[in-house]
């Protein structure tokens, strides 16, 4: 496999301008439509006894790194793989849910596509934290070093950036980190990051973190068949608006475009699970990639006017 000329990097986040995310749907959701209650089709796709097939490929095919595990040995090249044109995509599982629309671009574009993603790694350079073991996932740091490596090498033409907003981490004296410490950790770490992906990377693309459910999904669909509206989550609970805003603020700080995608996946408030005929979540807090691929138009009508070639 020969080496390509220009990249494109998908690195775990979009970055548009603040005004940008104000304009869209906030968490103060008096704007949005009601969600009418109805009965969950019988020909959703994925099915609810598929759901859990229904995952971006970088997880069926073991590119995507299980939490606090090491690296994969695998190549994670998608798209066309001989373009001289590659895009990356780099961060969390979050990220990893925007696999599918970002493939989808990749085809259109005959680029050559680079995952890299970590599961519960996120983006920002800062201690990886699990509450439940009570430890630091130390390999998430060797992890990230290892990928932002790689996208300096790979001088990429677009990095897409994208993680959650639900972490731990810990602070200086090894406690875990809240409120407004935790959150100056993140920028702190963020910035850290943001300024090595800006500095090899033509265009940074920092995508703000998603709507989530506050269900698991398919399993309230099947205890509700007959009314998908008690599956629905609060547009206030679903969206982070004051997070939105701290992730569009590192952004431009650094340079990078950041983009709001909540208007494209919570359309009504309630947010509702179902999309049309498409399940949205494979869970709480990820998308189906069923769903994920049709992100791709509003995404590329977003920063296709800011691409610098």
């Amino acid at each position: 496999m020969r080496i390509s000329k220009r990249y494109v990097v998908i690195f775990g986040a979009f970055v548009l301008s603040l005004g940008g995310y104000l304009n869209s749907v906030q968490a103060d959701s008096t704007d949005l439509p009601g969600l009418e209650d109805a009965r969950v089709p019988s020909n959703i796709k994925p099915s609810l006894q598929n759901i859990k097939l229904d995952r971006p490929t970088p997880y069926r095919d073991h590119c995507h790194v299980q939490q606090n595990l090491t690296n994969t040995a695998a190549p994670c090249v998608y798209g066309d793989e001989n373009s001289d044109t590659t895009i990356v995509l780099f961060g969390d599982s979050h990220a990893l849910s925007w696999f599918p629309a970002i493939e989808k671009l990749a085809i259109a574009k005959d680029w050559k596509l680079v995952s890299l993603t970590m599961s519960s790694c996120w983006p920002a350079d800062i201690n990886a934290y699990n509450p439940i073991k009570n430890i630091s996932m130390d390999n998430c740091t060797i992890w990230r070093q290892s990928a932002l490596k790689e996208i300096a090498d790979l001088n990429p033409l677009i990095t897409f950036v994208a993680g959650t907003r639900g972490f731990s981490t810990l602070n200086d004296a090894n406690e875990i980190a809240t409120g407004e410490e935790r959150t100056q950790i993140w920028i702190d770490g963020m910035n850290r990051t943001l300024k090595s992906i800006v500095a090899s990377s033509t265009n940074t693309i920092y995508l703000g973190d998603y709507p989530i459910s506050t269900t698991d999904v398919p399993i309230c669909l099947q205890n509700n068949k007959s009314d998908y509206g008690k599956c629905a989550t609060p547009a206030n609970r679903a969206i982070d608006t004051d997070w939105l805003i701290t992730e569009s603020g590192v952004a431009k700080e650094n340079g990078a475009q950041f983009v709001d995608p909540q208007s494209w996946i919570c359309k009504s408030d309630p947010c509702s699970p179902i999309d049309g005929k498409r399940l949205i979540y494979l869970d709480a807090g990820h998308l189906t990639a069923t769903f994920a691929v049709t992100l791709e138009p509003p995404l590329w009508r977003t920063i296709s006017s800011n691409i610098k070639y």
